[in-house]
């Protein structure tokens, strides 16, 4: 019987599951928020969840797999908040936060408290066509028409904190990991070097998955995101990231 294996259902995660090697799994695809609910359920005996929401509990009964996930050391372009008013002005703004998200709202909540004293989940909410701001992450956020006022998580956070931006990590049911980990990091491999040898073949997929969701996005555009996106980091640095956002996730 295969193993359940929960992947991000955005182009950004194509890269990691683009040549196979994943036959000992059952792979499925959601939005980051329905696969840290499934986390947190134990349901998959491994998937892709927001780096930010590990602590809440999922940490109990799931490992993380060191080295990989969807990271990014500067602009990532994915992670956006789209605003009409200036950021100064954010105490009396609305925002719309998109439901996908569980990381990105924690961690724009981060630098926004620190850079320009606003809480974003203390502002009203509204609609994504009525609302002063918007926050959007993955597919719809790579698409959207860009507004006034643009803040990309991935370049704000190198700012302030200095280190790379998890976004999502693999978590791995700690009474299967013996025998799905090693069968995963060797997956994830193998998909990685088919994306360093052949890059050109994982844009081609995404601008069909773009197109099939009726997102307008060229092809230069993707080239430039998965140039800004990184699969995996050195043990050292991947410590220092994981470690940070332990210390400040509850801030």
């Amino acid at each position: 019987m295969p193993f359940s294996l929960g992947k991000v259902s955005y182009v950004n995660a194509l890269p990691l599951f683009c040549a196979g090697g994943f036959e000992g799994f059952e792979v499925f695809s959601e939005p980051p928020s329905s696969l840290n609910a499934r986390v947190a359920r134990a349901e998959p005996a491994a998937a892709m969840i927001s780096r930010w929401v590990y602590e809440d509990g999922a940490d109990a009964l799931y490992g993380v797999l060191p080295e990989y996930g969807i990271f990014g050391d500067g602009e990532i372009m994915s992670v956006k908040i789209f605003s009409k008013v200036p950021f100064e002005d954010f105490p009396k703004a609305s925002i719309f936060i998109t439901s996908e998200t569980g990381t990105s709202s924690r961690a724009f909540a981060f630098i926004f408290k620190k850079k320009y004293g606003a809480d974003i989940f203390s502002m009203p909410r509204a609609t994504l066509e009525s609302a002063d701001a918007a926050l959007l992450i993955g597919d719809e956020a790579l698409a959207f028409p860009p507004r006034e006022f643009c803040a990309d998580l991935g370049e704000m956070w190198r700012e302030e904190v200095g280190l790379p931006m998890m976004y999502s990590v693999f978590a791995v049911r700690r009474d299967v990991e013996g025998e799905v980990a090693p069968m995963l990091r060797e997956g994830i491999e193998k998909s990685l070097a088919a994306f360093e040898a052949d890059p050109g073949a994982v844009v081609d997929s995404a601008l069909r998955v773009l197109e099939r969701a009726g997102r307008r996005c060229s092809r230069a555009v993707l080239e430039k995101y998965y140039s800004r996106l990184k699969y995996s980091l050195p043990p050292e640095t991947f410590k220092k990231a994981f470690d940070f956002v332990a210390a400040h996730a509850g801030a």
